[in-house]
């Protein structure tokens, strides 16, 4: 009888370290949208999708006149207001000056009219003279009236100057803020992104003309379950690949876990900072998250190539003295190369770990060491 050439390993328990693999997907850490807060037509473009920039810098530069010419208009008028309050402060001044005088007055009249009155009274004063003092004493109340009218006509207008002045300044301070406005930044440092700005064209207010996206360092989303809670902590460290292929592992740490899970899905959405700062990592890309369960779980493994089958109907083949035999298995965690036996395999057990896809039940066989 033909015997088919095999390589086997000899089953055995041995150390290693659980894992649990997720699938997740890449976020930038931080977004900023590129907006303007006042319209206008673009003069100026200073930015192209997947440049780098830092916060604060120019990106687009809109036309400006029209708020310059406001602004010119706005200072005349305020120039103006303060010149016609110096004025009214200066009125109001003279007429405090002039209430002050007409107050002196008054007492001396009040004083003249009193003395007239006591000197009538004993008659050593004609009725005319009583007459003129009190003439006088009307006249000095009357220009004392007037004095204190006019220096409150005065302080209103003063007090109307302000208001102007206040109004003029508010509306400058608007301007010119509007003028700062004309330029449009970057709202975060990072990658520009979706751009949707032409020069000549005119935006309004609020108008998204891309987004910045700061990929330094990037965010893996995955969700996971309640039972993995208690492995899945903050500051957990995992790793990131791009694929089970590929070679490159990023380093990778656990920065927040929600606290309720979502009440659709029952899992609870994590993200996982990963350092970025060569870019190489985009938003948006998927990949696989690696977080370690166990460091020293004890288990059997064999090499995931000694496995047959498909999920719930896993099996290998045992060299049972030359002779190949079925034996459906349990497994646990499967990882790029190895998987975990649960059931089925005990150590010492010669496994076949080569033409598994070949081979049948009961089938002759010859074993080399692996």
């Amino acid at each position: 009888m033909n015997k088919a050439a095999v390589k086997v390993i000899k089953a055995s328990t041995d150390t290693f370290a659980d894992s649990a693999a997720f699938n997740t997907s890449l976020e930038a850490s931080e977004e900023g949208t590129i907006s303007n807060k006042v319209g206008g037509k673009v003069t100026q473009v200073s930015f192209e999708n997947g440049q780098s920039v830092s916060a604060g810098q120019a990106l687009v530069k809109l036309d400006d006149t029209d708020i310059r010419n406001s602004i010119k208009s706005s200072e005349a008028q305020a120039a103006a207001a303060q010149a016609q309050l110096n004025s009214s402060e200066s009125s109001a001044n003279s007429s405090q000056i002039g209430i002050n005088k007409q107050q002196t007055n008054l007492e001396s009249a009040e004083r003249n009219y009193d003395r007239m009155k006591a000197l009538y009274d004993q008659g050593a004063e004609t009725k005319v003279d009583l007459e003129n003092a009190e003439t006088q004493l009307k006249n000095a109340q009357t220009d004392l009236q007037t004095a204190r009218a006019n220096a409150e006509s005065s302080s209103l207008s003063a007090d109307a100057q302000r208001a102007n002045i206040q109004k003029s300044q508010t509306d400058l301070n608007t301007q010119r803020e509007s003028l700062q406005n004309t330029i449009i930044t970057a709202p975060v440092s990072g990658v520009v992104s979706g751009k949707n700005i032409t020069v000549g064209q005119y935006i309004s207010p609020g108008t998204v003309i891309g987004k910045v996206e700061n990929i330094s360092s990037i965010n893996a989303v995955i969700e996971v379950k309640d039972s993995d809670l208690s492995y899945v902590k903050l500051g957990t460290k995992t790793k990131f690949k791009l694929s089970s292929e590929d070679s490159k592992e990023y380093d990778g740490v656990i920065k927040n876990i929600d606290g309720a899970a979502d009440p659709q899905s029952r899992t609870f959405k994590c993200k996982i900072q990963i350092d970025n700062k060569d870019g190489k990592l985009k938003p948006g890309v998927f990949g696989k998250i690696k977080i370690v369960k166990d460091e020293n779980k004890k288990a059997i493994t064999l090499p995931l190539k000694a496995l047959g089958g498909s999920e719930g109907n896993y099996y290998v083949f045992i060299n049972n003295n030359g002779v190949a035999k079925k034996q459906n298995i349990t497994v646990g965690e499967i990882s790029e190369d190895t998987v975990e036996i649960k059931s089925g395999i005990k150590d010492g057990d010669n496994v076949i770990c080569t033409n598994i896809s070949t081979l049948q039940d009961g089938d002759a066989v010859k074993a080399l060491a692996e």
